[in-house]
Protein backbone atom coordinates (compact mmCIF):
# COMPACT_ATOMS: atom_id res chain seq x y z
CA UNK A 1 0.00 0.00 0.00
CA UNK A 2 1.17 3.55 -0.65
CA UNK A 3 0.70 6.68 1.44
CA UNK A 4 -1.23 8.35 -1.39
CA UNK A 5 -3.85 5.57 -1.12
CA UNK A 6 -4.73 6.54 2.46
CA UNK A 7 -4.33 10.31 2.55
CA UNK A 8 -8.06 11.09 2.70
CA UNK A 9 -8.59 8.40 5.35
CA UNK A 10 -5.77 9.81 7.47
CA UNK A 11 -7.01 13.38 7.01
CA UNK A 12 -10.46 12.39 8.28
CA UNK A 13 -9.06 10.47 11.25
CA UNK A 14 -6.73 13.31 12.22
CA UNK A 15 -9.58 15.83 11.91
CA UNK A 16 -11.74 13.79 14.28
CA UNK A 17 -9.14 12.64 16.80
CA UNK A 18 -5.88 14.52 16.88
CA UNK A 19 -5.36 17.13 19.54
CA UNK A 20 -4.09 20.61 18.63
CA UNK A 21 -0.91 20.00 20.67
CA UNK A 22 0.39 17.72 17.91
CA UNK A 23 1.34 19.64 14.81
CA UNK A 24 2.99 18.53 11.57
CA UNK A 25 6.78 18.67 11.55
CA UNK A 26 8.71 20.96 9.24
CA UNK A 27 11.20 19.64 6.69
CA UNK A 28 13.89 21.66 8.45
CA UNK A 29 13.17 20.00 11.79
CA UNK A 30 13.20 16.54 10.20
CA UNK A 31 16.50 17.26 8.45
CA UNK A 32 18.02 18.49 11.71
CA UNK A 33 16.89 15.33 13.52
CA UNK A 34 18.37 13.17 10.76
CA UNK A 35 21.69 15.02 10.91
CA UNK A 36 21.91 14.85 14.69
CA UNK A 37 21.28 11.07 14.71
CA UNK A 38 23.08 10.24 11.43
CA UNK A 39 20.01 8.54 10.00
CA UNK A 40 17.58 8.97 7.14
CA UNK A 41 13.90 8.70 8.02
CA UNK A 42 11.84 6.43 5.75
CA UNK A 43 9.66 8.32 3.27
CA UNK A 44 6.35 7.01 4.67
CA UNK A 45 7.23 8.08 8.21
CA UNK A 46 8.52 11.41 6.93
CA UNK A 47 5.28 12.04 5.01
CA UNK A 48 3.15 11.18 8.04
CA UNK A 49 5.06 13.66 10.20
CA UNK A 50 5.16 16.51 7.66
CA UNK A 51 1.58 16.15 6.47
CA UNK A 52 -0.24 15.20 9.69
CA UNK A 53 2.11 15.06 12.67
CA UNK A 54 2.51 12.27 15.22
CA UNK A 55 -0.32 9.78 15.64
CA UNK A 56 -1.83 9.64 19.12
CA UNK A 57 -5.43 8.60 18.56
CA UNK A 58 -4.85 4.84 18.51
CA UNK A 59 -2.38 2.29 19.77
CA UNK A 60 0.33 1.90 18.84
CA UNK A 61 1.14 5.59 18.88
CA UNK A 62 3.61 7.02 16.40
CA UNK A 63 6.12 9.50 17.76
CA UNK A 64 6.79 12.98 16.56
CA UNK A 65 10.28 14.43 16.83
CA UNK A 66 9.84 15.80 20.37
CA UNK A 67 9.21 12.25 21.57
CA UNK A 68 11.87 10.83 19.28
CA UNK A 69 14.54 12.92 21.00
CA UNK A 70 14.32 10.55 23.98
CA UNK A 71 12.62 7.51 22.38
CA UNK A 72 14.94 7.02 19.41
CA UNK A 73 18.17 6.61 21.45
CA UNK A 74 16.40 4.31 23.92
CA UNK A 75 14.95 2.20 21.11
CA UNK A 76 18.26 2.06 19.25
CA UNK A 77 19.95 0.83 22.45
CA UNK A 78 17.39 -1.95 22.87
CA UNK A 79 17.81 -3.02 19.25
CA UNK A 80 21.61 -3.05 19.69
CA UNK A 81 21.26 -5.13 22.87
CA UNK A 82 19.08 -7.70 21.09
CA UNK A 83 21.57 -7.80 18.20
CA UNK A 84 24.44 -8.47 20.61
CA UNK A 85 22.42 -11.38 22.04
CA UNK A 86 21.77 -12.78 18.56
CA UNK A 87 18.00 -12.23 18.89
CA UNK A 88 17.85 -9.83 15.90
CA UNK A 89 19.71 -10.34 12.64
CA UNK A 90 22.73 -8.02 12.43
CA UNK A 91 21.84 -6.71 8.95
CA UNK A 92 18.11 -6.08 9.60
CA UNK A 93 17.70 -2.30 9.54
CA UNK A 94 15.12 -1.15 12.12
CA UNK A 95 13.96 2.31 13.12
CA UNK A 96 11.95 2.85 16.32
CA UNK A 97 9.00 5.11 15.42
CA UNK A 98 6.47 4.65 18.20
CA UNK A 99 5.25 2.60 21.07
CA UNK A 100 2.61 0.62 22.87
CA UNK A 101 1.20 1.40 26.31
CA UNK A 102 3.02 -1.53 27.88
CA UNK A 103 6.48 -0.25 26.91
CA UNK A 104 6.94 -2.29 23.72
CA UNK A 105 8.26 -0.39 20.71
CA UNK A 106 6.88 0.10 17.23
CA UNK A 107 9.75 -0.35 14.78
CA UNK A 108 9.88 0.07 11.03
CA UNK A 109 12.07 -1.71 8.54
CA UNK A 110 12.60 1.17 6.08
CA UNK A 111 10.60 0.52 2.92
CA UNK A 112 8.96 -2.51 4.45
CA UNK A 113 7.62 -4.35 7.43
CA UNK A 114 6.35 -2.88 10.70
CA UNK A 115 7.12 -4.80 13.89
CA UNK A 116 6.30 -4.78 17.56
CA UNK A 117 9.59 -5.02 19.45
CA UNK A 118 9.05 -6.55 22.87
CA UNK A 119 11.00 -4.74 25.55
CA UNK A 120 11.25 -7.96 27.54
CA UNK A 121 9.73 -11.42 27.82
CA UNK A 122 9.58 -12.97 24.37
CA UNK A 123 9.59 -16.60 23.22
CA UNK A 124 11.39 -17.05 19.89
CA UNK A 125 12.03 -13.51 18.71
CA UNK A 126 11.63 -10.05 20.21
CA UNK A 127 10.08 -8.97 16.86
CA UNK A 128 6.43 -9.57 16.00
CA UNK A 129 5.34 -8.63 12.48
CA UNK A 130 2.21 -6.46 12.72
CA UNK A 131 1.91 -5.00 9.20
CA UNK A 132 3.43 -5.42 5.76
CA UNK A 133 4.20 -1.70 5.61
CA UNK A 134 3.54 1.57 7.42
CA UNK A 135 0.65 2.72 5.18
CA UNK A 136 -1.18 -0.56 5.88
CA UNK A 137 -0.79 -0.07 9.64
CA UNK A 138 -1.86 3.59 9.39
CA UNK A 139 -4.94 2.57 7.41
CA UNK A 140 -5.93 0.03 10.06
CA UNK A 141 -5.41 2.55 12.87
CA UNK A 142 -7.36 5.28 11.06
CA UNK A 143 -10.27 2.95 10.27
CA UNK A 144 -10.48 1.77 13.88
CA UNK A 145 -10.42 5.37 15.14
CA UNK A 146 -13.13 6.42 12.70
CA UNK A 147 -15.30 3.42 13.61
CA UNK A 148 -14.99 4.40 17.26
CA UNK A 149 -15.79 8.03 16.44
CA UNK A 150 -18.92 7.04 14.49
CA UNK A 151 -20.07 4.72 17.28
CA UNK A 152 -19.65 7.54 19.79
CA UNK A 153 -21.67 9.88 17.57
CA UNK A 154 -24.46 7.31 17.28
CA UNK A 155 -24.44 6.77 21.03
CA UNK A 156 -24.72 10.51 21.65
CA UNK A 157 -27.80 10.71 19.38
CA UNK A 158 -29.75 8.35 21.64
Amino acid sequence: MEMQDIRSLLAEAYTNWQTPAYEPESEETLASFERSHSIQLPSEYRELLTRYGPLHFAEPTIHGLKEQEWAYPTGAELIAEYRSQGAIEPDLELLPIGGFGDGDLLVLQPGGTVYRLYHDGYDHSPLERIADDLPTLLSELAKAALDTHRAMQEQNKV
